[in-house]
């Protein structure tokens, strides 16, 4: 079978984040829904990401410094089930397993400035290129990622991920035609 982001492996909510999305399907959607409504939208840029990510906080998560407050704010994986840290294609999912696959948004407390899901759920691609020394040379104020790249930049973690991938400061990376079961992405709207 072919999985598709209408037949992503699981049962399908409407209300459910799509998945099994390529970056380049992530810009499609955004064109269509900006010619659809009139006004500009867009994947956010990493920092721009990160800032609403963080809600004016300071700590490893937005909600906390803590893993075990994750389950009221996160969707990740359970760790009761599965203790040991090991590569996420290894973890076998129990029919029973209530943490499986990502719930519907916004059923998760939000953050400070009010959104959902910005932690675990799904990752969501973001704007930018991905570069390992980007940062260490990027401007400080609203740096755009570097000009061209192999890689796009995805963040937040995702309902198959560890704590430790949920971090407001963690960056992974795929190549722009990746389709994954847990990789969608959230939009942002020019003013």
């Amino acid at each position: 079978m072919q999985y598709t982001w209408q037949t992503p492996g699981y049962p399908l909510l409407e209300t459910q984040p799509v998945v099994n999305v390529s970056y380049n399907d992530a810009l499609a959607f955004c064109q269509w829904l900006s010619s659809k409504d009139g006004k500009h939208y867009r994947l956010p840029t990493e920092a721009e990401w990160e800032y609403a990510n963080r809600a004016g906080s300071q700590t490893r998560y937005a909600n906390s410094d803590d893993p075990a407050q994750l389950p009221s704010f996160a969707r990740a994986i359970d760790l009761s089930r599965h203790a040991e840290f090991g590569h996420v294609q290894e973890i076998v999912i129990q029919p029973d397993d209530p943490t499986a696959f990502p719930v519907p948004v916004g059923r998760l407390a939000p953050n400070a400035f009010g959104l959902y899901d910005m932690h675990g759920n799904v990752w969501e691609w973001v704007a930018d290129w991905y570069g390992a020394t980007y940062y260490s040379e990027s401007p400080v104020d609203d740096p755009q990622g570097p000009p061209s790249g192999e890689l796009k930049v995805r963040r937040g973690g995702a309902w198959n991920s560890f704590p430790i991938w949920l971090r407001s400061s963690f960056r992974n990376w795929n190549t722009p035609g990746s389709r994954c079961v847990n990789l969608g992405f959230r939009v942002a709207r020019d003013l």
